[in-house]
């Protein structure tokens, strides 16, 4: 039982010498020397072995395959030895395509909501909600704590003094030539609840509607804010040409977003009761002109 041991053992050994000769000769060393011809002087040696010139050989393969990948990678050498891949020309035209794509299907995702609100408001619907702002700001109203700052306050202060103390602000001229050749749009067919009064500091008219009654632009035009307030609500400014702007206060709803084009008549917002200024639905509808308020009713017949 013993004897075979020792045998097998005996060759392993006799395999690991005749072996280890072959891995030796891997350390053995060399030496590279360049000769001058005519001299026999000595230009350069260099020391090296077979395990080294291996690993020298391996290293510059490896830097050598990545320089050529860079090469490729991000020079125009690709469109010529990579198969099939696209031009420059072809790659601009590529993506000059995706972009016209996305842009149509934005163009015609707005005309889709358009259609659809003039669906819904000529069935008397009422139209969606495209601001993410609160529903209702009439609601748990009393819940809510509003505290004035200081400095608030003082601003107020300050508003209200210069107001009093400037002439030209509280007896301006509220009719203005350049109205005679425009031809407002009814923003709002109703009742008038509170007339023009620059004397009582109400610069705007109030028209009182029917619930869902759509408000309309009184002139072509670019909406500059469309925004909700703790005292106005859902409010609407549009900046029409002839340095005129247009206010509209308290809607229940707004249709157009800050920066959006609309033409005299368009639908902009729905009849509401928002914000702590108000006891009832009702349009507060102002018309400004240089910076001064303008007596709308001068203009317009509601």
């Amino acid at each position: 039982m013993i004897l075979p041991k020792r045998k097998h053992k005996k060759k392993h050994r006799r395999l690991f010498k005749k072996r280890l000769p072959r891995l030796q000769n891997l350390h053995h060393k060399y030496r590279l020397v360049i000769i001058n011809d005519e001299t026999f002087s000595e230009v350069f040696s260099f020391r090296l072995s077979k395990m080294n010139t291996f690993v020298l050989v391996f290293c510059l393969s490896i830097v050598f395959i990545g320089l050529i990948y860079l090469l490729i990678a991000h020079t125009p050498l690709k469109e010529y030895i990579i198969p099939d891949y696209p031009k420059t020309e072809e790659r601009e035209k590529i993506i000059a395509n995706a972009i016209r794509v996305d842009s149509l299907e934005h163009i015609i995702g707005l005309y889709d909501q358009k259609l659809q609100l003039l669906y819904m408001v000529i069935n008397g619907d009422e139209p969606p909600q495209y601001l993410n702002s609160p529903n209702d700001t009439t609601q748990y109203l009393e819940d809510i704590s509003y505290n004035r700052s200081l400095e608030d306050s003082l601003l107020r202060a300050e508003i209200q003094e210069y107001n009093a103390l400037n002439v030209n602000f509280q007896q301006a001229s509220y009719t203005n030539p350049h109205y005679s050749n425009l031809h407002f749009t009814v923003p709002l067919r109703g009742t008038i609840t509170q007339r023009f009064s620059p004397a009582d500091k109400h610069f705007a008219t109030d028209i009182a509607a029917p619930a869902k009654s759509v408000i309309h632009s009184v002139l072509s035009g670019t909406v500059v804010l469309a925004t909700w307030s703790y005292e106005t609500g859902y409010t609407i400014i549009i900046q029409h040409n002839n340095d005129i702007v247009s206010i509209y206060k308290h809607c229940s709803k707004l249709l157009k977003q800050t920066g959006d084009v609309v033409n005299a008549g368009e639908a902009i917002a729905i009849i509401g009761n928002t914000g702590t200024y108000t006891t009832g639905a009702h349009l507060h509808f102002e018309l400004w002109y240089a910076g001064k308020p303008v007596n709308s009713e001068e203009f317009i017949a509601f």
